[in-house]
């Protein structure tokens, strides 16, 4: 067997000379003991072959790090299609070994010829000759009529992937928000200009010429244009000093938004200052978009949900179009061409929908989204017509999708990965997007110590706000302490997509090790520390995910989706969030029992358990505390701490204050005891301390470029 080079398994051509695996002409390459194991497993096909015996077959006794098996195997299953929960391929005998489950063909080598071996006749080699010019020639005639097939039928014709991508902007201030202007002329984008704000930037397309729309920076939303092309419209917020409206003054945290617009055409000659509409309103309002006739609809938060609302700014009427009690609304765009509307919500059976609403806000259908196997079922879609109003363009997961009005799902392949945002070009078949991701590092602070000298950097390093655990340009975030141990836990994508991963302490050395292989794409959003430290409880696949220091994953149903974990608090309890469906609804999950118990509130980032107290922190990062095991308990807030970088060590919790970023002590009824440390403006979201010694992220970059997918 030592001699085959080539052999078949489910479909998939296995060539060991080319170290890849083939189908379709579609070559992908595996590192060679990736393979290696595959070729062991079909000799012994469908027999368990044993952990120890893979290992001293692959390796042969070479020291190797944890969980390089159990990472071959997940390399395999994401190639060849497989489902570690209903696997067809490969199959796991926990503690055991792996089976291969699909039959195995063998290609025999190639035979040589000898010197006394035939020659084959010159007349077989023409006709063979000719046979295979005629296949090509079928082959490139049916090619042709494919891809005049898919530009005919293929809604708007859209292209069913994209192959190039020309970058528009390459800047280290990072844009967001991009769109052309309706004559095409222009690209319209968002830049950042520091201290979390923006400026409105267009760029033109022939001459590359860039202006600055807005007079002054501010925190600005998604744009689109009015139906005429004059204006454009946008989400505005700032910090009020009252608010007329409510008869109090705000605290510092408080923001007022507003349906801001700019004239785009004096814009172009000098930036000026936004024209604010729909006035400070104290909740949210999301992605605004012009009617006719000075009139408006965007999504405003009330009451812990959406609903979708439309404001006449000539009579100053606020009217409502559409709100559910059952559904969850995340979005909603407009049609102009057919004057509708179209909703993203989450149901109660946690399916997403597409609902589409005539002009008045009336329902004319609704879809559920066929999600595919791999995909969360609290995948969002950020979904928006296109040209014609015929289907969908949306992101989820970086990645962008079609989405036809009756909720079917399709990939559309790209050359980049890490999309942000797409709109069609209003003209052609590109797609204008934005790409990047945000560049995150782990930062461990001695407690006590001045900031060191600065250190000399190299080409095409960067200053960061403190040394790095380890740096790298991926986004690692999350970092806890091992309780009883001195291991360092963390989230990070180096891999390519969330996976949590290990800081380990060798001597005076330490090295990052990546515990778990979770095969789909979906984010990691949090996760916790078991009690005792051997153990760490995540989400994968909807399901909770407990792994242990070896790498060793056992998963557990729940009678509904998991979101995250915020806290493994004692034995078998959990503190776990699901999107129920309003986002962050916190529950109690007994994983021996399979018992989930809510909690009654929803919008949680994040919660910890002291003693026999529950505090937990809202999207907002305000702070509250009830008893954990009363359930009609009143809820108190904490007025001082700062949900967004909070912790508890030894009986004390640890906030950084909002106004001055400073690292505050607490006592556990939130009262002041002492100042710690001021930290940076990129550098605060604090997680843990231990021995004197903190752990936060910090910021380094959020490399957004905007580019044309063609």
């Amino acid at each position: 067997m030592s001699e085959v080079k080539i052999f078949y398994v489910a479909g998939f051509k296995i060539d060991l000379s080319l170290s890849a695996i083939i189908k379709r002409q579609h070559q992908i390459q595996l590192e060679p003991k990736v393979l290696k194991v595959l070729l062991l497993l079909a000799e012994r096909q469908n027999e368990v072959v044993t952990h120890k015996e893979i290992m001293e077959r692959v390796w042969q006794g070479a020291e190797v790090v944890p969980n390089a098996l159990q990472r071959c195997i997940a390399i395999l299953r994401k190639e060849l299609g497989d489902n570690a929960k209903a696997p067809t391929i490969i199959a796991t005998h926990p503690r055991i070994g792996y089976r291969l489950l699909a039959e195995v063909n063998w290609q025999a080598p190639p035979k040589i010829l000898s010197a006394a071996s035939p020659v084959p006749e010159l007349e077989n080699r023409s006709e063979k000759q000719g046979i295979k010019k005629a296949r090509i020639l079928w082959f490139a005639i049916a090619a042709l009529l494919l891809v005049t097939f898919v530009s005919v039928f293929w809604p708007g014709g859209q292209p069913v992937q994209y192959t190039q991508v020309k970058p528009l902007t390459q800047t280290d201030a990072h844009e967001t928000y991009a769109l052309f202007s309706p004559n095409t002329k222009y690209l319209v984008f968002n830049r950042y200009a520091g201290a979390c704000k923006s400026h409105l930037w267009a760029k033109h397309q022939d001459t590359g010429r860039e202006s600055q729309l807005t007079e002054q920076a501010g925190y600005y939303g998604e744009m689109s244009f009015t139906t005429d092309g004059r204006e454009l419209v946008f989400s505005a917020k700032q910090h009020c000093d009252e608010l007329s409206k409510k008869g109090t003054n705000p605290t510092v945290d408080q923001m007022c938004w507003s349906i801001a617009t700019l004239d785009f055409a004096q814009a172009l000659s000098t930036p000026i200052k936004p024209e604010l509409r729909y006035q400070c309103q104290v909740e949210s309002i999301s992605k605004p978009k012009a009617l006719t006739n000075h009139q408006y609809a965007f999504l405003q938060y009330e009451g812990g949900r959406y609903q979708l609302v439309q404001y006449d700014d000539l009579s100053k009427e606020l009217t409502p179009l559409y709100s559910s009690e059952e559904n969850y609304i995340y979005h909603f765009d407009y049609d102009p061409s057919n004057k509708r509307f179209v909703i993203i919500s989450r149901n109660k059976r946690f399916d997403n929908q597409i609902e589409l609403l005539d002009k008045d806000g009336r329902l004319i259908s609704r879809e559920k989204i066929q999600l595919s196997e791999e995909m969360s079922q609290y995948q969002n879609f950020v979904a928006n017509f296109g040209l014609h109003g015929e289907y969908l363009l949306a992101i989820s997961n970086n990645r962008l999708y079609k989405i036809g009005l009756n909720g079917q799902l399709r990939l559309i392949k790209t050359p980049e990965a890490n999309l942000v945002s797409v709109a069609e070009h209003p003209r052609d078949n590109s797609v204008l997007a934005v790409k990047g991701k945000k560049d995150i590092d782990i930062a461990r602070i001695t407690l006590g110590e001045k900031d060191s000298a600065p250190l000399e950097l190299e080409l095409n390093a960067q200053k960061l706000p403190f040394a790095s655990l380890a740096r790298t340009t991926a986004q690692e975030r999350n970092a806890m302490y091992q309780p009883n141990g001195e291991q360092i836990a963390f989230i990070s994508d180096r891999s390519g997509h969330d996976q949590i991963w290990i800081w380990r302490q060798f001597q005076n050395q330490g090295q990052a090790l990546q515990l778990t292989f979770e095969t789909s794409q979906n984010s990691i959003h949090s996760y916790s520390w078991s009690p005792d430290g051997n153990h760490l409880a995540w989400v994968s696949d909807d399901k909770l995910a407990v792994t242990d220091l070896s790498g060793n994953t056992e998963l557990f149903s729940t009678n509904k989706p998991l979101f995250s974990v915020l806290s493994w608090y004692k034995e078998n309890q959990l503190l776990v969030l699901l999107n129920d469906p309003i986002p962050g609804g916190l529950y109690r999950l007994n994983f021996a029992k399979n018992e989930l118990i809510p909690f009654g509130v929803n919008q949680v980032e994040a919660a910890w358990v002291h003693k026999n107290q529950l505090i937990y922190s809202n999207l907002n990062g305000d702070v509250f505390t009830r008893p954990l095991d009363k359930g009609n308990s009143e809820t108190k807030r904490l007025p001082h701490l700062n949900g967004k970088a909070l912790f508890i060590y030894e009986q004390l919790l640890y906030s950084v204050d909002r106004s001055n970023l400073i690292l505050n002590q607490y006592n556990m009824e939130g009262q002041f005891i002492k100042a710690i440390l001021p930290l940076k403006a990129t550098a605060w979201k604090v997680t843990g301390l231990k021995n004197n010694e903190l752990l936060l992220s910090q910021f380094i970059a959020i490399n957004n470029d905007i580019v044309v997918l063609e």
